[in-house]
């Protein structure tokens, strides 16, 4: 076994090379931070290399190492405490012509069941088959088609309905005003919460305001503590 491990380890070195950031790629989409993604890739690795290292050998090492990390992805889902509520319609609809950013796209996929948007990111991002993603996904072919048509239709509604960031700190400032409708306050603290960068909009606008506020807490001085008739206009007043 001592003389059989270096050959295995790099045997799975070679295989680790040629897969990592595919499923590192996979694992970044469909979980919420970098961090997590980063973990997952590790652990995902490291469970293969102990079948690997039992002498196990993986007839579709991609679609395996993706599975694994897909089981991985959904433990990780479970305990996600920030998936919860569907953002609500607001007033402004994301325009037709105006293509999602990158951090809009994540939030409207953050707020899909982990198994639409686990098979739709195995179709989309990915590329796979209906066959590799009913494989991973452990479902039939019939599951697999209904999961990516309901994940590309609850995406759709999420963007159309969701705040964009331009629409968010526009809400901010009109909600220091008191300006901004009841029925659209759950949306703009839905996407400041899942938000980093609106949220930190949000804090500087209050502590602008509060600064801005602050101006109006002069100190009297001295020579204006009390009226006092002057006995003639000063130069300055003259000549003006």
């Amino acid at each position: 076994m001592l003389a059989q491990r270096p050959r295995t380890d790099r045997a799975f070195e070679r295989l680790y090379q040629q897969n990592v950031r595919e499923v590192y790629r996979y694992a970044l989409v469909v979980l919420r931070s970098p961090e997590d993604a980063e973990d997952v890739t590790q652990t995902a690795f490291f469970n293969a290399y102990r079948a690997f290292a039992q002498g196990e050998r993986f007839d579709s090492p991609r679609t395996r190492l993706i599975g694994i990390a897909h089981e991985l992805c959904h433990q990780r889902a479970r305990h996600d405490e920030r998936l919860d509520d569907l953002v609500q319609q607001v007033d402004e609809a994301v325009p037709d012509e105006e293509s999602p950013s990158k951090a809009d796209l994540r939030r409207a996929l953050g707020q899909l069941r982990f198994d639409q948007r686990a098979a739709l990111i195995m179709r989309e991002v990915e590329g796979r088959s209906y066959a590799e993603i009913a494989e991973i996904l452990n479902v039939s072919l019939a599951r697999v088609e209904t999961l990516i048509f309901r994940a590309r239709r609850d995406l759709r509604e999420q963007l159309e309905g969701a705040l964009t960031c331009h629409e968010a700190e526009r809400a901010i400032s009109r909600h220091l005003d008191g300006l901004l409708a009841r029925s659209d306050r759950r949306a703009l603290r839905t996407h400041v919460r899942d938000c980093g960068d609106c949220t930190a909009f949000a804090r500087g606008q209050r502590a602008q305001r509060a600064a801005l506020r602050a101006l109006a807490n002069v100190s009297l001085p001295s020579s204006l503590s009390s009226f006092s008739q002057p006995d003639a206009p000063s130069r300055s007043l003259t000549r003006a």
